[in-house]
């Protein structure tokens, strides 16, 4: 079904632009509407110079306490996504990056988003918000031709004997 959408979406949204730019250029004039794109672009790379670093900070703050960041990641990078469909011309982009820096709208998107992430930390991971207390320490992702086992120890005994 996901598969069927997507392309009707990436096809669909720059007509819909299209269209608001013709519908709001005729009801203020071209000038207007160029100045109202302009000034979406320029709030949304303000919106992203202010409050990128501070939700970073919070996210680092968490980790580092052992706190669950999810919902700070998550809102980070709502955030961000708003202020990247105000920085994109058009009418349709805008409202919705709008809609996404409402508190109550980020907070119910950033609900249903949180019960299928994973948040990976030095610390741990949470999993829909808890933290798992399985791994402690650091998480190290290897591919398989990065990994290989050796049967001897080159510094110690060989690994299937006890040494006495």
């Amino acid at each position: 079904m996901r598969s069927l959408v997507t392309p009707f979406v990436l096809l669909g949204l720059p007509l819909a632009e299209i269209a608001g730019f013709v519908i709001v250029g005729r009801a203020l004039g071209v000038a207007l509407t160029l100045l109202l794109v302009l000034l979406s672009a320029v709030a949304g790379v303000a919106l992203l110079r202010i409050k990128g670093l501070g939700v970073l900070r919070r996210v680092q703050e968490a980790a580092r306490s052992g706190v669950d960041p999810g919902l700070d990641v998550i809102g980070g990078a709502l955030i961000f996504i708003a202020a990247v469909l105000l920085i994109v011309p058009g009418f349709l982009t805008d409202i919705i990056g709008l809609l996404l820096l409402l508190p109550p709208a980020r907070r119910l998107l950033a609900d249903a988003l949180r019960t299928r992430m994973t948040i990976l930390t030095d610390t741990g991971f949470y999993t829909s918000g808890r933290r798992n207390e399985q791994s402690k320490g650091s998480v190290i992702d290897l591919d398989e031709d990065e990994f290989s086992r050796k049967e001897k120890d080159e510094n110690g005994p060989p690994a299937n004997r006890i040494s006495h």
